[in-house]
């Protein structure tokens, strides 16, 4: 598989401006070196005919009277200090009066002299006049000396205006790159924010480039739709685990006494059974049965049935520790879970505060009830191995305090012959 290799936009900025800065530097560059030799040469070839006409003028006398030395003089003295490559003075007649050569040797010389055939291969030409006379003829041809010196000090000039303007360009590019990448910055570090955090409070400030900034008001006003949403959603999503709560409790508890109802009972008796279970601990069970109660019901109406059940509720709710559970298994059935007892012992004095508290009459508007209720007692490990077991044992053991009086307890005993009395012994 083919890698792609990445760069950040930042170099990808940077990048974008120096290749285009370069290339508009080098296109300028080119143009305006040509234009530089072109100029150049236009003002040299100016600059002979000026000489030209120099030598012209200064060896008019010389030509007049035809004087070799004079003009000679004349012609060397201006001929060296202007770098011609050849010059020469002749009458009219075309009698050569003087002439000069460029006497440069070695390879310097032969670049200069061949740099002067390339500019100007053709001669520059000047009369000799007297007054309106025409009396002979100037002839020079350029040297390439001057046009090297004056091009590579204008390179020079260029290359230098070249390095300002490009660090200057670079400088401004990498500002520009600069304040764009920050304002891409901006906007990434929003939206990263918010993928990877679900984080959309963030919101993105105000950016001086139109086009970023429009963008951010748009991440900005999506933040707030999604915040809003997420809102909403954590809203819902708390209400329904409220709502999941108290549906379990609700699955749990019994709607009149607030009391566990079956299921809780069954819960917790097995999650006591598998504490002790190999600890060697005991858990006690006591079954209730409210005595006549279907009596009340029918003499004094099910609303009278259900404050009897929710008082009788409550004061076996007062009897017993904060470990220990009470639930109502229904109708006038209720159970207790006794947590972690040493014997039957500490069962036995539960069953009896729960008898006692039945004692005081319960008054319901003109109603005068004396609550009362049979109570059997089962323990495991003693009597059964299970939670299931273990509450029909209670259960035998309350119809047999049933069968022998109400208003008592009774332990469960697994022989076939009556369980005991309280108060009884089992001679």
């Amino acid at each position: 598989m083919t890698s792609i290799k990445r760069t950040t936009l930042f170099q990808a900025l940077r990048r974008m401006y120096t290749d285009s800065t370069v290339l508009a530097i080098t296109l300028a560059g080119t143009a305006l070196f040509a234009l530089t030799l072109i100029t150049l040469r236009g003002q040299l070839e100016q600059h002979l005919q000026l000489v030209a006409r120099t030598i012209a003028y200064s060896a008019e006398a010389a030509v007049l009277f035809e004087d070799r030395r004079t003009a000679s003089e004349i012609l060397l003295q201006i001929a060296e200090r202007e770098q011609l490559r050849e010059a020469s003075v002749s009458t009219l007649n075309g009698r050569m009066l003087a002439s000069y050569r460029y006497p440069g040797n070695g390879m310097l010389g032969h670049f200069d002299e061949a740099v002067g055939r390339l500019l100007f291969p053709e001669p520059i030409a000047a009369e000799i006049r007297s007054g309106s006379k025409h009396i002979g003829n100037v002839v020079v041809h350029g040297n390439g000396a001057r046009f090297i010196i004056y091009t590579l000090q204008a390179v020079g000039i260029g290359l230098g205006s070249i390095a300002l303007f490009f660090y200057a360009a670079s400088r401004l590019a990498g500002r520009m790159s600069q304040r764009i990448s920050a304002q891409l910055e901006a906007l990434a570090s929003a939206t990263h924010g918010a993928r990877l955090q679900q984080d959309f409070s963030r919101r993105v400030p105000p950016l001086d480039i139109v086009e970023f900034d429009q963008l951010g008001k748009d991440f900005n006003a999506l933040f707030a739709e999604l915040h809003a949403r997420n809102v909403e959603l954590i809203a819902r999503q708390s209400s329904l685990e409220v709502a999941n709560q108290t549906l379990s409790q609700l699955a749990l508890r019994d709607g009149l006494t607030g009391l566990a109802n079956r299921r809780g009972f069954t819960e917790r008796l097995e999650k006591a059974l598998g504490d002790v279970r190999g600890s060697g601990g005991k858990v006690g069970v006591l079954y209730l049965d409210n005595d006549r109660f279907k009596q009340v019901n029918d003499q004094y109406g099910h609303a009278v049935g259900d404050a009897l059940l929710v008082d009788v509720a409550d004061r076996i709710r007062n009897c017993i520790r904060d470990t220990d559970l009470v639930a109502r298994l229904g109708g006038d059935e209720f159970t207790v879970l006794l947590d972690s007892v040493r014997d039957v012992d500490d069962a036995v004095l539960v069953a009896d505060k729960i008898l006692a508290a039945m004692a005081p009459p319960l008054q319901i508007g003109e109603v005068r009830i004396a609550p009362a209720v049979s109570i059997g007692i089962a323990l495991f490990p003693e009597h059964a191995e299970t939670a299931e077991q273990l509450l029909v044992a209670a259960d035998q053991a309350m119809y047999t305090a049933k069968q022998n009086g109400r208003g008592h307890y009774r332990i469960f005993d697994p022989a076939p012959r009556p369980c005991l009395n309280h108060g009884e012994t089992s001679e």
